[in-house]
């Protein structure tokens, strides 16, 4: 392990970390006055739904930091190293930071495009791809 490389539980509770920071910072986010918040069915405002997905991902970042916690006798994993940990928490902390400054159309397709090479996604354009495609699906448009 002089490589640097983590084992399955060290993985698991690193990533669980990184995810759960970056979810939760983009959570406080939707709170604050940068959100102009429409409201579709009486109570029920456009940031239903990504607030939802946000706390479904710290609960699973959760469950992932848990099972990292649990599990002693995990193997050592080669893709998984302390630079690409570095790499990802980087990736995750600049798309939450660009979402925050520059905004979310223009900070996602570069964090989801970053995040992935970190992670030794293998192909570049799929990736590009599928960057610009999911953001653009999942645009809100404002209710008027």
């Amino acid at each position: 392990m002089s490589d640097g490389s983590l084992t399955a539980a060290k993985a698991d509770v690193i990533y669980g970390i990184v995810l759960g920071v970056s979810a939760s910072a983009v959570m406080v986010h939707t709170f604050s006055s940068q959100y102009e918040v429409a409201h579709l069915f009486g109570d029920v405002s456009t940031m239903f739904a990504p607030r939802l997905l946000l706390g479904v991902m710290i609960a699973l970042s959760l469950a992932l930091i848990f099972k990292g916690l649990r599990n002693r006798s995990g193997g050592v994993l080669e893709s998984v190293n302390i630079p690409r940990v570095v790499l990802t928490f980087l990736a995750a902390t600049a798309t939450t930071a660009g979402v925050w400054f520059i905004g979310f159309l223009l900070a996602m397709p570069i964090g989801i495009f970053l995040t992935g090479v970190a992670l030794g996604y293998p192909g570049k354009l799929v990736l590009a791809g599928t960057s610009l495609a999911g953001t653009n699906l999942a645009r809100v448009s404002p209710v008027a």
